[in-house]
């Protein structure tokens, strides 16, 4: 006769079974955190950021650039004699300061201002809020909107100078972006 042992629970299944049960309270927990999410997405508003938005995040500091430079010296009717130049004649100007005394701003900084004049141009009608969606157009489509603006009456701007404002747009934006650059600044040409 043989007799019977007892049944014995091995380890390894102990340890199957705990496995399991951690496999099984993970897996609810994720469930639970991806209803929430889903939960939570679908209250988010359908635009979560404007053209407005993306703009500001690399604003262009027209009238910062303008003031900070010009209006030590310079009284805002004088500068706004200056808007109305054309950009030749702002270009010439500016290099005309170049020699001024007490001017000791590098040449970068007076492609800056002249770049800076010509777009004020822009905000007789436009505020700076509006200007910076420039920022968001490629170099086409900044062309285009200038020359759709020229095209307005009263602008002040002609359909000729559509592309030194859209060149000068190009300056700036790319000011802000070559500012971690190493390489010596541009030197103007021709005076």
């Amino acid at each position: 006769m043989t007799t019977e042992r007892p049944p014995r629970f091995p380890a390894f299944r102990v340890i199957v079974v705990l496995v399991a049960l951690v496999n099984l309270i993970l897996t609810i927990a994720i469930i639970a955190q991806v209803r929430e999410l889903q939960k939570r997405v679908a209250s988010l508003p359908p635009d979560l950021a404007r053209k407005h938005d993306v703009a500001m995040l690399r604003p262009l500091r027209i009238r910062q650039i303008i003031t900070q430079n010009c209006v030590d010296c310079h009284s805002t009717r004088r500068l706004g004699v200056t808007v109305s130049m054309e950009p030749s004649e702002v270009q010439r100007t500016v290099e005309r300061m170049e020699n001024h005394p007490g001017a000791d701003i590098p040449p970068r900084e007076f492609e800056r201002i002249t770049a800076s004049l010509l777009v004020a141009r822009c905000a007789r009608c436009h505020g700076e809020e509006t200007l910076n969606l420039m920022v968001l157009k490629t170099q086409p489509e900044r062309l285009a909107t200038i020359r759709r603006m020229a095209a307005l009456p009263g602008s002040g701007v002609r359909a000729d100078q559509a592309l030194a404002i859209a060149q000068a747009f190009e300056k700036l934006i790319n000011d802000g972006t070559d500012k971690g650059n190493s390489s010596p600044p541009a030197q103007p040409t021709g005076r």
